[in-house]
């Protein structure tokens, strides 16, 4: 009989408040299936809590409350993961133009200050033959001749494997 009495007094509550319930969720969820999910939720936990007393409105929308702040944690987890792994699979397709890209750095640290500077400026500041020998003050086919043999310098300690033209 108390199970009975318990089921209705808990029927009553879903009908005096789910709409206020449903549209208190719905005003800041903009989904309406996945607000007709919570407003379920709010319910039952209400059932759940087995409360002495019916909860008022005051009490359902302070659970609705807590309910939509799960959902936005949940939804900030799940676009967190989404974002997490498309920067994994963006580092997993470029992975094989980093490795070279810490190879040559390596390299290059190896190598004489002047050749490094001679490397740097042809390549990574695309200096032409004028520009390279007006940066290092001297000209072109002296910068020409620098460059050259800084070139040669790369190659000698450069990994074989670095020097082997890539297939792009």
């Amino acid at each position: 009989m108390m199970l009975a009495a318990n089921e209705q007094a808990f029927m009553d509550l879903h009908a005096e408040h789910s709409a206020r319930v449903y549209g208190y969720i719905a005003r800041r969820i903009n989904d309406r299936h996945r607000a007709e999910e919570l407003a379920a939720d709010v319910f039952r936990i209400a059932w759940e809590k087995q409360l002495p007393e019916p909860p008022g409105i005051g009490w359902l929308l302070a659970t609705a409350r807590n309910v939509i702040g799960n959902e936005y944690k949940g939804r900030r987890r799940r676009q967190e993961l989404v974002e997490r792994l498309k920067e994994e699979a963006r580092r997993e397709l470029f992975r094989p133009v980093a490795d070279e890209r810490a190879a040559v750095a390596e390299v290059l640290m190896q190598l004489r200050e002047r050749d490094r500077e001679v490397l740097m400026l042809s390549y990574w500041d695309d200096l032409t033959g004028a520009e390279l020998g007006e940066a290092l003050g001297c000209s072109a086919s002296a910068a020409a001749v620098r460059l050259h043999r800084a070139r040669r310098a790369f190659a000698k300690a450069a990994p074989a494997q670095l020097m082997t033209e890539r297939k792009d």
